[in-house]
């Protein structure tokens, strides 16, 4: 037969490679649980209580820093504002006075 390929393959030789098969499958397998068993137990890990603080301490800053940085900003806002107000009701006090 024209374009045909067969390819013989011993029983011994299938069998081994089943085997073979088998054998990477089930180390996969225990790869997997090992992974998985240790991704759950970093999960359950509580971190020491210094870190937590740490790391508490470092957030709490942040939020002061960008609090402090907002009021700053809305000083400033609130000085151009006032300062036009000011000049403005000036000018009408002295046009008044004209």
């Amino acid at each position: 037969m024209a374009g045909t390929f067969s390819v013989h393959i011993g029983e011994a030789e299938l069998d081994a490679r089943n085997k073979a098969v088998a054998k990477e499958n089930k180390t996969a397998a225990a790869m997997r649980t090992l992974v998985n068993t240790r991704a759950r137990q970093l999960a359950d890990e509580k971190p020491p209580p210094d870190l937590l603080v740490a790391r508490d301490a470092l957030r709490d800053a942040r939020t002061r820093q960008e609090w402090a940085a907002w009021h700053r900003e809305q000083a400033r806002r609130h000085r151009a504002t006032l300062t036009d107000l000011i000049a403005h009701h000036e000018e009408q006090a002295e046009r008044l006075m004209r």
